[in-house]
């Protein structure tokens, strides 16, 4: 990638933010994660590496309440995590949170058919032989995915009290899918960066032959419906976002590394 002004960055002083980037699946995450690892290489912690590293999330968990040095070199933590994670609790430095929000039905969907069309992907063999509307009921692990997961995600919570509580807590940077270049922008402003150009689309769905997509199933109509009802106050949510939103008009990180 040749779009981003890489530069060499200086170990994180005390009071420096942690961006925590959480990673929401199927919203143009792996592309904003490419761009981190591009701009900012080892200062950039994947929290799937840390859960390897540590031998599971309980390791991790154990790792994180006994020392802190994990988050030494750290500008920022991204991956598949929400703002309930012990990644968050033991920061030893403010931590400031963003990420990519997409419209709740359009996610989901695509969700089941990137997982129908990636054969290595842990839900890919259950998921090959249902219809959305049946892999709701019958897996598990892939329904968690479908009742305001972007809302539990970020805030920890799908009522408006929760989400004021946490939007009070941490500084939020949100943006909407479409405007993803937009946001990329907005997350190298707060290190005094810019974004030279357009960033490349990545993780595309994956097709495969005799693999049809959720909306030419017969009970397709029926899961969205069910989608519409198990989702309603992540829709709220989302039909009041602007297309980038932030509790702070330009949080901290940028000064921090100024001063």
């Amino acid at each position: 990638m040749t779009l981003i002004l890489k530069e060499n960055f200086a170990a994180p002083m005390s009071g420096m933010p942690i961006l925590c980037f959480l990673h929401l699946p199927r919203t143009g995450g792996t592309t904003i994660n490419r761009m981190l690892k591009y701009t900012f290489g080892d200062r950039a912690f994947f929290h799937a590496d840390l859960v390897a590293e540590h031998g599971g999330e309980a390791g991790l968990a154990t790792a994180l309440a006994n020392d802190n040095g994990i988050y030494r070199r750290a500008m920022l933590v991204t991956g598949h995590y929400g703002v309930a994670h012990p990644l968050l609790k033991f920061a030893p430095r403010p931590v400031a949170i963003a990420a990519i929000i997409r419209q709740p039905l359009e996610r989901i969907v695509s969700l089941y058919d990137y997982i129908r069309g990636t054969p290595d992907h842990p839900e890919h063999a259950a998921l090959s032989l249902l219809t959305l509307n049946q892999a709701l009921d019958a897996v598990p692990e892939f329904a968690v995915h479908c009742r305001d997961a972007q809302l539990r995600t970020l805030f920890n919570a799908t009522d408006r009290h929760g989400i004021t509580a946490a939007l009070q807590r941490y500084p939020y940077l949100l943006g909407r899918m479409e405007a993803l270049d937009v946001f990329a922008q907005r997350l190298l402003a707060f290190f005094g960066l810019t974004l030279g150009g357009a960033l490349p689309r990545l993780n595309e769905r994956p097709v495969l032959a005799g693999v049809a997509p959720a909306r030419s199933q017969a009970d397709y109509a029926t899961a969205l419906t069910r989608l519409d009802h198990l989702n309603q106050a992540e829709l709220e949510f989302f039909a009041r976002l602007p297309p980038i939103f932030a509790t702070m008009p330009r949080p901290a990180m940028a000064q921090a590394r100024a001063s």
